[in-house]
């Protein structure tokens, strides 16, 4: 991603991507959160009873008050006391088991969402990936979850009890006075005038914040995965520069978030003095005019803390709630990138039955493809390949060789035209049985953290695999390699295979191929990494794993491709040309233009 990308500010399109007010989008988290309908339930109806506990304290104060106090009758005090308490210990055994029942509801929830969108990007394409930075897709997976978890657990289902407190402050006011209660009212909703003004704004803030966290580590994880690069070419102190400007553009979002916070406490702090004021005031002059008791101004006092410290706890948990819900935004849009490709699925009942093998017969006719279905890549290419044949493919750069090999893979399917194995569409065929009959190696293939084992069988290391892994890592001449590492099979890699050479990895990767024993093997510059010593290792080794089965070779050194039984030259995403590698030799074209340059290069 170009640092112009990065840099950018925030656009509207970005900020909300479903453009969804705030109560749909915490209702786009409702099939998660059905799934615990009970405990969901069992938390909503311990609200009412802490409320009522609370009224129920706050009218315990008054009687007292208009009662034995005033008539100065202070043995009486033990009962309202004793009353007080029990309250009081009701209460926050109530809370307790509300908070508890509520916030592991929060976290299920969380984990379902959070293996959701891990299966869902499992499913995507390759198209997605190079649609969308690493880093954006791992901030939704987790620092985006974790604002959800906080906000379910910390903001939403607290503020839930907030609410009811509030609920149950104002019924109280109205039975003690109906006429303070009403200018009470009249407070509390200019304060959710001024709270919705702050609302839209903090929320352009947060979205603001995710968004610009996302660009952040999208620039860190190209970055440091690109690091000897940017050291071999001196590019530090740009690349500082450019991280200097995201941060401080994330910084300045942080700020705006934190002033409309602040703000906003500012605000709910001041309504709630002007409002006891004008309590105290008013109420005063009714207990001068007879109209009203102390105990009851008491209560009511008492009644407007209770009204507006949950308003001052909804406005501390206002960012999480607002962080939260940009969270919402960003991680539901994910889910609506679907599929390029649309399959059949392994029936559950037939997951443990063993995949079908295929012969590895492969037919394209009339196939076309392009990224873009304006720009076609490749045109109009029928090719039959029979089972066992060995075919290399060649040609110029662009040339159509890897997309040929990834619409085989199906990691696209074809523009128009068929591609078949075994006679059957690729596209008929259950995903997982048609990858379980390619294997494809490439020039920078993939190596896991994981033991030398779980590289080779993509499985969790058992004793009982360990006949299977050796008779695989000799046959491709990697058991030498791996018996002189500290630890042979159970030997972890460091990341992407590090603590390896580029001919061990390969030589690993090819005892991954044997040992999965495929129907085809796809080469794409397998071997070009390779130097010479070892690429004799491995062409020794490539009899016996080509033996029995359909091989696809993509090679530009066309010393490695002579033995093909058919040798494909593309050219501008067509078959320019194809023979065994003497028949090539004795037409005039591409194939002979390149094998006469690179022997010129050999003999030089």
């Amino acid at each position: 991603m170009s640092m112009d990308v990065l840099a950018v500010p925030v656009k509207a399109s970005e900020r909300r991507e479903s453009g969804l007010k705030d109560l749909k989008l915490l209702g786009k988290l409702w099939p998660y959160m059905r799934v615990y309908k009970k405990s969901l339930i069992i938390s909503l109806l311990l609200l009412p009873v802490i409320s009522l506990v609370e009224m129920g304290q706050t009218f315990i104060i008054r009687f007292a008050i208009d009662g034995p106090i005033r008539a100065g009758q202070l043995n009486q005090l033990f009962v309202y006391a004793g009353g007080f308490g029990l309250l009081l210990l009701i209460n926050y055994g109530v809370r307790y088991l509300q908070m508890a029942e509520s916030q592991n509801t929060g976290q299920k929830i969380i984990r379902d969402l959070r293996t959701d969108l891990y299966r869902h990007y499992q499913t995507l394409s390759p198209r997605f990936y190079h649609k969308h930075p690493l880093g954006k897709l791992v901030t939704r997976l987790t620092s985006d979850i974790e604002n959800l978890s906080e906000m379910l657990s910390s903001g939403g289902l607290a503020i839930l009890a907030d609410l009811a407190m509030i609920v149950g402050a104002l019924a109280g006011m109205l039975v003690m006075d109906w006429q303070l209660a009403l200018v009470t009212v009249g407070s509390m909703l200019v304060l959710l005038t001024m709270m919705e003004f702050f609302r839209t704004r903090a929320r352009h803030a947060y979205d603001d914040i995710r968004v610009k966290a996302a660009r952040i580590n999208a620039f860190l994880q190209e970055n440091f995965a690109g690091m000897e690069l940017v050291q071999l070419y001196r590019r530090e102190a740009k690349n500082y520069s450019h991280f200097e400007t995201l941060n401080r553009s994330n910084l300045q979002s942080g700020l705006d978030s934190i002033f409309y916070s602040t703000a906003f406490n500012a605000v709910v702090e001041f309504m709630t003095l002007i409002t006891l004021v004008l309590v105290l005031w008013l109420g005063g002059l009714q207990v001068h005019s007879g109209t009203l008791t102390i105990g009851a101004l008491v209560g009511f006092f008492l009644f407007v803390r209770k009204m507006f410290e949950p308003v001052e706890d909804v406005s501390e948990k206002y960012s999480i709630l607002q962080s939260g819900l940009a969270s919402i935004d960003k991680v539901m849009a994910l889910f609506q990138d679907q599929p390029d490709l649309q399959y059949r699925q392994l029936a559950q009942e037939a997951v443990t039955v063993p995949l079908p093998k295929a012969d590895g017969a492969i037919e394209l006719e009339q196939v076309s493809f392009g990224y873009n279905p304006q720009h076609l890549i490749l045109k109009d290419i029928s090719l039959h390949i029979r089972p066992g044949e060995k075919i290399a493919i060649v040609g110029p750069s662009g040339a159509g060789k890897t997309t040929l090999i990834k619409l085989l893979l199906r990691f696209y399917d074809v523009t128009s035209g068929s591609l078949k194995l075994d006679g059957k569409d690729v596209r008929d065929w259950n995903l997982h049985a048609l990858r379980r009959n390619i294997v494809s190696i490439q020039q920078d293939d993939f190596l896991f953290s994981r033991s030398v084992s779980e590289n080779i069988a993509l499985t969790p290391y058992h004793p009982d695999l360990l006949p299977a892994l050796q008779q695989a890592a000799e046959k491709s001449k990697a058991l030498s390699v791996i018996q002189r590492l500290p630890q042979g099979f159970e030997t972890v890699l460091e990341e992407r295979g590090k603590n390896l050479s580029a001919g061990e990895k390969q030589l690993l990767l090819f005892a991954r191929a044997v040992y999965h024993d495929p129907a085809i093997l796809v080469l794409d510059e397998a071997t070009s990494a390779i130097d010479p010593v070892t690429e004799q290792l491995v062409q020794t080794a490539m009899d016996q794993v080509m033996a029995d089965r359909t091989v696809l070779v993509v090679a530009h050194r066309l010393s490695t491709i002579q033995q093909a039984d058919r040798i494909l030259v593309m050219e501008q995403g067509r078959i320019a040309q194809q023979g065994t590698h003497l028949e090539l030799l004795q037409q005039p074209g591409l194939y002979r233009q390149f094998y006469e340059y690179q022997e010129l290069l050999t003999h030089t």
